[in-house]
């Protein structure tokens, strides 16, 4: 449900086999059809869909909030889409249609949206009990509580809604802001034409708020358990156990039930231990889908002996995970336990690495030095390791010119342009396009020269994040470490940092406030899945004032109190001079606004600001989840989520044919 920040790709990789899936279908995701459950719920159904079902995975869930709209965070964010519901949705296909509004329109020059509220939406209780009739106020409400929540998405609406970082900053009154209802409509006054709008209100910094129960909860609201929220969605929370287990079920009454085919769904804790533990779950009948860890030889032969016909390849996605350095390093410690150690680097080594981090070339020779495909066949296997290899940070074919060229393409145009050891470089997916040894190492003798007597000595020593309780996730970076060390060994060591669990690793750099709290040198571990149809929303993530990412790369927020050294470091990287190409892009439509945000993106590039590696899917797959049934989205709330947003989903009870599948995905890209 990208529409969300950091889906990390080290927590994906050690539940990979365990439980990721793919909008469409949901065919990565560990699910089970409960035959235990089984009750007749509704007569008027054909028989097939006449069965109580249940829906059960496991995940290394870490939830942390329950405040929809102040999260951008997918380890909360996946499970609050099932709870609320915004204006629009999506079906099967991607097409926005009715959420909690009923009909919607914009002005001519898509500067004014007006959105008309449903008659028969309801906010319920964790209890099921009806609480109050959704209404058009509850989105006002909504907005006015990302900003005086302080919203870790507030960037995404904060200089498109009139006024309302006007009012973040104390300089106007809430009722001069650009949102308002008006009877049973809300209307949102933008600062510029935005064609894409009504897309972004799949996001949760958009989706209301009931303003009675706000006022009862005060600052409890959105605490991690059953009624720290009230739902107006397809599901009710009801248990939440940390490290144990997470239950929801069907709304009753929700507006659309009907279309809600899954009726209970209960999510087990793993610790990510066991990398064949869902694979060894669905052979038993306990769970009914998963990925094949096609590293795993035992995996391997009993999937190709008992499920030879069954195995295809799931659908990649628009989620983008890269790799980055902390480009202003404070911390050495945890935040959230400074008993807890995350280096054995002297002070003149701590020097060092600061001092080579800023340096662009030996930003890119570690960035050419990383092999993806080494990395991808810890749990794809050698061969279909680049699967889901991607190059870009915005996908290569997100958004095409007039003329029918790719995003991407224009991408490679200006990068070759800017970096010429760049040139003949293909971009697509599929490909390990970043990896060259022998340019490593000419960026890395061009770092060295370039440092000169800056540095004490080489080589420099880089701490890398490890997750100490899955397989998975060790394996790979081992596998990075072997990557860039026989490639640049001379120049690069790579201290592998181990973390006991799950949440001291989340707290190293991802579970962060800001930037000084991030403890650890680089990791190839950034995550984001868009908000809506447009470049900007992977682009802002290197927004140098309210960028989404900038607390994973060392950065604070301009809000927070960017330090002299931050400042100094932005303007080392060169994001400053990003800041005013994205300010100038903002404002541009049509194929002008494609360009501008190519260039920028391959500025990023070129400057070593990040390294691109990977999407999600591309997994051989078993499933009872029945093909493209589900909601589907590039964007928003039916987009990727490794725990899926389950509306139209339907489970059956064989496991899936491939030749199913390849039918159903046929008829699905035809639009039936």
């Amino acid at each position: 449900m990208k529409r969300i920040l950091a889906v990390i790709l080290v927590a994906a990789m050690l539940i990979l086999a365990a439980c990721v899936n793919t909008p469409a279908d949901t065919n990565e995701t560990t699910t089970t059809a409960a035959a235990d459950d089984t009750t007749t719920t509704n007569p008027d159904l054909p028989p097939e869909e006449q069965k109580e079902t249940t829906y059960s995975m496991i995940d290394t869930f870490d939830i942390t909030t329950l405040d929809y709209v102040y999260n951008n965070k997918s380890s909360n964010g996946d499970y609050t889409s099932n709870f609320i519901e915004g204006l629009l949705t999506q079906d099967s296909h991607g097409t926005l249609i009715a959420g909690m509004a009923s009909a919607w329109e914009a002005n001519e020059d898509s500067s004014v949206w007006t959105f008309t509220i449903r008659d028969n939406a309801n906010w319920v209780t964790s209890e099921g009990e009806v609480y109050a009739a959704v209404k058009a106020e509850d989105f006002v409400t909504g907005m006015q509580h990302a900003v005086e929540s302080g919203s870790e998405t507030l960037s995404l609406v904060e200089n498109l809604i009139v006024n309302l970082k006007a009012f973040k900053d104390g300089e106007v009154e809430w009722d001069e802001v650009g949102v308002k209802a008006e009877d049973n409509k809300v209307i949102y006054t933008l600062t510029q034409p935005c064609g894409y709008f009504d897309g972004m209100t799949t996001y949760s910094i958009l989706w209301p708020i009931n303003a009675d129960f706000l006022a009862s909860k005060g600052d409890s609201f959105g605490a991690v358990e059953p009624s720290g929220i009230l739902y107006n969605g397809c599901y009710v929370l009801t248990s939440l156990i940390a490290n144990q287990e997470v239950k929801f079920d069907k709304n009753q009454n929700y507006y659309d039930k009907d279309n809600v085919f899954v009726d209970h769904v209960k999510v087990t804790y793993t610790d990510g231990k066991d990398a064949a533990q869902n694979f060894n779950m669905f052979t038993r009948g306990e769970v009914s889908a998963t990925a094949i860890n096609s590293s795993l030889p035992d995996v391997v032969e009993i999937a190709d002996r008992d499920y030879a016909e069954n195995q295809y390849k799931s659908m990649t996605t628009a989620t983008s995970y890269w790799g980055a350095f902390n480009f202003d390093r404070q911390s050495y410690t945890l935040s959230t336990d400074p008993s807890v150690v995350t280096t054995d680097k002297n002070d003149a080594q701590k020097a060092d690495t600061k001092a080579a981090i800023l340096n662009k070339n030996f930003r890119l020779a570690v960035y050419a030095a990383y092999s993806t495909k080494a990395t991808q066949a810890v749990t794809k296997g050698e061969e279909r390791a680049l699967d889901a290899a991607r190059n870009t940070l915005v996908p290569y074919t997100f958004v095409t010119k007039s003329d029918g060229t790719a995003y991407g393409a224009l991408v490679t145009k200006y990068l070759e342009e800017l970096e010429p050891a760049f040139a003949g470089i293909n971009l697509n997916d599929g490909q390990d396009a970043w990896y060259n040894v022998d340019r490593a190492k000419a960026f890395a003798e061009a770092a060295k020269t370039e440092l000169g007597d800056t540095i004490s000595e080489w080589p420099i020593h880089l701490d890398y994040p490890v997750l100490g309780t899955s397989e998975n996730n060790k394996n790979a970076a081992l596998a990075m470490k072997e990557s860039i060390e026989s490639a640049i060994g001379d120049y690069v060591y790579v201290n592998l940092v181990t973390f006991a669990d799950q949440t001291a690793f989340y707290a190293a750099f991802y579970s962060i406030s800001t930037g000084e709290e991030n403890c650890i040198d680089f990791a190839f571990s950034a995550g984001w899945g868009p908000d809506y149809g447009d470049p900007l929303t992977y682009i802002n993530c290197y927004n140098a004032e309210n960028g989404d990412m900038l607390a994973y790369s060392g950065l604070n927020l301009k809000d927070e109190g960017q330090t002299e050294s931050n400042v100094a470091a932005i303007k080392a990287i060169g994001l400053d001079g990003v800041l005013d190409q994205l300010n100038a892009a903002a404002v541009l439509s049509g194929d002008a606004r494609v360009e501008a945000f190519a260039k920028i993106e391959a500025t990023l590039l070129a400057n070593g600001i990040l390294r691109p590696f990977s999407t999600s899917g591309a997994n051989l797959v078993l499933s009872k989840v029945v093909p493209f049934s589900a909601a589907y989205g590039l964007y928003g709330q039916a987009s990727y989520n490794a725990v899926p947003y389950f509306k139209y989903m339907k489970l059956q009870d064989e496991v899936v044919k491939a030749a199913d599948y390849a039918a159903a995905k046929e008829a699905w890209l035809k639009g039936e």
